[in-house]
């Protein structure tokens, strides 16, 4: 620890994310890491060269197992939070802001989340969805991403917290679909 303002101690962003990474639950330090990554307040490499010269420290195989699902392309932490929702259902993992183009090429959108080969795209929707302008710009992009093929799931924060096993289950029936047809 280094000294801060106001005399208050204060670690580094490598040492916070060491720190966090190695706290239960999992889930809670993929997000923390997710967030100090996708700020490009640490790299991957650095916290892992850190973690090897800490490796008898407590908390360390938490934090090597973080490290295996962190994600930087990440951008909230409710994203996060779905993304390891998935995974720890055996879902595929999917991939963090993926862009999207039709048949012609041309640009549809970038998704939260994907599954490129199903053309399944997961959409964590925030409270900022709902102010006018971004609800309008969401419904068009929708139906551009629907044109181009896919299938697009979106969830709220109420999906994620309180109907995990809904939102698992809607998203395995999709890839259930797509794949029959893939």
């Amino acid at each position: 620890m280094g000294g801060g303002d106001a005399g208050l101690p204060v670690t580094t962003p490598l040492r916070t994310a060491f720190d966090l990474g190695r706290k239960s639950p999992r889930t809670e330090a993929v997000v923390a890491v997710d967030a100090l990554l996708n700020r490009r307040l640490v790299k991957r490499g650095a916290l892992t060269d850190f973690l090897a010269g800490h490796s008898g420290w407590p908390g360390v195989t938490l934090l090597r197992e973080v490290l295996g699902l962190a994600e930087p392309l990440t951008e909230s932490p409710m994203e996060t939070r779905l993304r390891l929702l998935l995974v720890n259902a055996g879902l595929p993992t999917p991939t963090a802001q993926h862009d999207v183009y039709d048949a012609r090429g041309r640009f549809v959108g970038r998704v939260d989340l994907a599954c490129p080969r199903l053309r399944i795209a997961l959409e964590y929707e925030g409270d900022h969805h709902r102010e006018r302008a971004h609800f309008r710009q969401d419904v068009a992009r929708l139906h551009e991403l629907r044109a181009a093929g896919w299938t697009v799931l979106r969830f709220t924060a109420d999906d994620v917290l309180r109907q995990p096993a809904r939102v698992v289950a809607q998203v395995a029936q999709a890839v259930r679909e797509r794949s029959a047809h893939a």
